[in-house]
């Protein structure tokens, strides 16, 4: 079964499924290192960190190969993501945005990302 992805950038994914998770609006100034957290907010953990596989600097596109291997080693329930950029030793979250409205800081909810 495919990975699915739907309208609110919520995640679904089966145990054992491979696919790829497409990402655009990546900032082309800089060539960065793009990481996807899935993360448990219950007990404030990481589960799993993926790194970009097909990052398109000029495009500002690129997508997480998610393999057998990841989908398997990921715990069945609903957890959130998050997307970071990583570049000349600084590192920013760009999924859940967060930004300043009238001088007090937004922050958006993360995405879901379900595992059954």
């Amino acid at each position: 079964m495919p990975i699915f992805k739907d309208n609110q950038q919520g995640i679904y994914l089966k145990k054992g499924d491979t696919g790829n998770i497409g990402i655009s609006g990546i900032p082309t100034d800089k060539s960065y290192s793009v990481y996807m957290s899935i993360y448990n907010e219950d007990t404030n953990t990481i589960l799993k960190e993926i790194l970009m596989s097909n990052y398109n600097q000029p495009e500002g596109t690129g997508s997480f190969i998610i393999d057998t291997t990841i989908s398997d080693s990921l715990p069945v329930g609903e957890w959130v993501y998050a997307i970071k950029i990583c570049a000349s030793g600084s590192e920013d979250t760009i999924i859940p945005k967060t930004r300043v409205e009238d001088g007090v800081i937004v922050n958006y909810p993360a995405p879901k990302f379900t595992v059954d």
